[in-house]
């Protein structure tokens, strides 16, 4: 039986994908951003509507406050698709012309507790004390639309260069969230929603 080129090309594409995410994931000194759950059909409609003025929150949950909020904000900020947000850590930053979403914001949680996914990051995020001995610290990051999750991701970053790989894998981390159409098919390689599957 003959296989098609484009099955074939695809197979390998999936394949390259697989050996270049396990590649990554052995070196010790870079981040590394997992695929992130969808749990709706489609994201963008969520995001224009959830920041009528670009602007949207951020809510960070760190007990040891490596990095802060602020940072955050502006490591998360001017990425992705158009139309681009700004994030801010403070209602008290808005601009007088700018509003914001009641329940929409995005939530990070550094070193979650096991039970700190789905739901629980939107209604009940907790965070626990990093162990002594870590070099890189869990982070569950999550879109939210009051109670429910419209997207979410887990990332691993190294503890002594938090800060800097957060900035430079912010625009990952929004295009990841956001991402301007999602598909949902039955395409047997997707084990789940993602974008770009």
């Amino acid at each position: 039986m003959k296989t098609r080129p484009s099955a074939y090309a695809r197979s390998l594409s999936g394949a390259t994908l697989a050996v270049g995410l396990a590649f990554l994931a052995g070196c010790s000194n870079m981040t590394v951003v997992e695929y992130p759950n969808y749990h709706v059909a489609e994201v963008e409609s969520f995001k224009t509507y959830g920041a009528p003025s670009r602007v949207m929150m951020v809510e960070v949950h760190d007990r040891e406050n490596l990095v802060t909020p602020e940072t955050w904000a502006s490591a998360l900020s001017n990425h992705g698709y158009p139309p681009r947000l700004d994030f801010i850590a403070d209602a008290g930053d808005l601009a007088p012309n700018q509003t914001l979403r009641d329940g929409y914001r995005v939530v990070v949680a550094v070193s979650p507790s096991q039970t700190t996914m789905g739901e629980k990051i939107c209604t009940a995020p907790e965070t626990t004390d990093y162990p002594a001995d870590t070099t890189r610290i869990p982070v569950r990051i999550a879109f939210c639309a009051g109670d429910s999750p419209i997207s979410e991701l887990r990332a691993h970053f190294i503890k002594d260069e938090f800060e800097q790989h957060l900035i430079e894998n912010g625009d990952t981390i929004i295009y990841q969230l956001f991402p301007r159409y999602i598909r949902d098919d039955d395409d047997h390689r997707c084990g789940m929603r993602r974008a770009d599957c």
